[in-house]
């Protein structure tokens, strides 16, 4: 019984001696390439790296020195940068902590054209100016109660959208305004079909792909896009503003 229970003792020791060379601690950076479910395939500088989810892996997305927050597993999308850290078994991960920057988020979701939700999101980024650059742009003025695009503003959308695919990974912005006359509430919708006017003739060009035309954003009246200078009267304020942006992080693909 003795030699039964030393050799138990020893072979006890000796799983318990291996174990952690089964589970090592791993610390990368990588880019997601496919995702399936709670499995990410990834690329590092030394090579694939399939990253395995669990329900205590903690995302979160970084802006700035200090400031995080935290994310779901829908935020990991194919073309991310991340930083992901756990136990190394073989060729999987089983992560730990993952981190990922705001702004390699929104370059991945306009180079792989993420869901309606992340596009929105990537929409109220470039209205508010932030991490794009303004390539080029153009302004297409209205008469009053009008959503008709004229034809000078039609040869003008013409020359924009020809020029747009020359800047490699763009996206179009289009805002649309109205001046202050009348009902907010009617001046809004009449600044959604002016932008929409303008989507449709840019999409029917035959020069943009239709999924590089975020969707149209109403602005309503008395607001301007960023760094545009306010409207000097009623005539100025009807207005439709496009703009081809690209990423900060990305200025071609």
């Amino acid at each position: 019984m003795g030699i039964r229970k030393a050799s138990l003792f020893i072979m006890t020791a000796a799983f318990i001696a291996a174990a952690p060379a089964l589970a090592e601690p791993m610390k990368t950076e990588a880019v997601i390439t496919k995702v399936d479910g709670n499995t990410i395939s990834a690329k590092t500088m030394n090579g694939p790296l399939t990253v395995i989810l669990t329900p205590s892996t903690d995302i979160a997305q970084t802006s700035g020195l200090a400031s995080k927050t935290t994310k779901t597993a829908k935020s990991l999308i194919p073309g991310l940068i991340f930083t992901v850290d756990g136990d190394m078994h073989g060729q999987s991960l089983t992560a730990e902590h993952i981190r990922f920057k705001e702004k390699d988020w929104r370059t991945a979701v306009a180079t792989k054209a993420g869901t309606t939700e992340q596009f929105s999101e990537l929409r109220k980024a470039i209205i508010e100016g932030q991490e794009y650059v303004i390539r080029d742009e153009a302004a297409v003025y209205f008469p009053s109660g009008s959503a008709v695009v004229g034809a000078t503003y039609k040869q003008k959308l013409r020359e924009l959208a020809e020029k747009a695919p020359s800047y490699g990974n763009y996206r179009v912005s289009i805002l649309g305004f109205a001046d202050p006359r009348g009902k907010a509430t009617a001046n809004e919708r009449l600044s959604e079909k002016r932008a929409k006017a303008v989507s449709n003739y840019l999409r029917q060009t035959g020069y943009i792909q239709p999924g590089r035309v975020l969707s149209p954003s109403a602005m309503g009246e008395g607001t301007t896009a960023p760094g545009e200078a306010a409207p000097t009267g009623h005539d100025a304020a009807r207005r439709v503003v496009v703009r081809i942006v690209t990423p900060k992080t990305q200025l071609t693909q």
